[in-house]
């Protein structure tokens, strides 16, 4: 995070900290009263409605909000697998290992395996931050306790790799039709479950959503929202704070 924006961040806490306004009574000027609502903070909170920021309060957080789309965003399968040295090449003799100087293997749970096949390109990330070529060599299920053994070759390995180490293993798939699509930073993970806070006229409002694969800083949403809608994507923690302020103790909620 950037001095400037770090410090603002930790300014606009101190403003949504202070105790927020009651509403106030006014008389419409033919003996009738009227309720007016005052936010002093610049934040409160309308349950049904969601949060609300005034102009300068949102301007002071960095508010930032972005369309949901629909893109045909990749599969990303991510796993981590064990290095075991050159043996493989004799257990899979029907595999060309043309340049394959290792192998490795790990453990998909049964909905992500079946997106995985014999030959596809793996990327390996080592500890030290290098990335190393492979390939699939072997899909292996394993009926006894209900994963699959991904059995990966690796190509280029030199001695960046060692017997016994563990790496983690992306594949990158293709996908052919579009799904509804958000960043990632627009997302919320709590105890309590996993939001979006969506804009809702002058509101943000939290929803509950149902996220899918990860790619490209974007993550897939199967339920929760439409392609059209707008989330926030930052500063969504900060959205959460004054929620629970208003929710959970201390101040008052509009």
């Amino acid at each position: 995070m950037k001095p400037f924006r770090f410090f603002t961040y930790f300014i606009a806490l101190a403003v949504i900290m202070l105790p927020a306004g009651c509403s106030n009574k006014e008389s419409d000027g033919r003996g009738h009263n009227t309720e007016k609502e005052e936010s002093p903070s610049g934040a409160s909170f309308k349950p049904g409605k969601g949060v609300i920021l005034t102009e300068e309060t949102s301007k002071i957080l960095g508010l930032e909000v972005a369309d949901v789309a629909e893109e045909k965003l990749p599969q990303v399968v991510r796993f981590n697998i064990q290095i075991y040295g050159e043996a493989h090449r004799f257990m899979h003799s029907d595999v060309d290992h043309t340049g394959c100087d290792v192998h490795g293997s790990g453990f998909l749970p049964p909905e992500r395996a079946v997106l995985v096949e014999s030959k596809q390109p793996v990327k390996l990330l080592t500890a030290a931050n290098e990335t190393i070529d492979g390939f699939v060599v072997a899909v292996k299920k394993n009926i006894e306790h209900g994963e699959t053994e991904i059995v990966v070759g690796v190509t280029g390995a030199g001695t960046r790799l060692k017997d016994g180490e563990f790496v983690t293993a992306t594949i990158t798939l293709a996908r052919s039709e579009a799904v509804t699509v958000i960043p990632r930073s627009a997302l919320l993970r709590t105890s309590e479950g996993t939001f979006v806070y969506v804009v809702n006229g002058e509101a943000y409002y939290r929803t509950a959503v149902k996220t899918g694969g990860e790619a490209n800083d974007k993550i897939e949403i199967i339920d929760g929202l439409f392609a059209g809608d707008q989330v926030v994507t930052m500063p969504v923690e900060t959205l959460w704070i004054i929620e629970l302020r208003a929710t959970k103790g201390g101040g008052h909620s509009h």
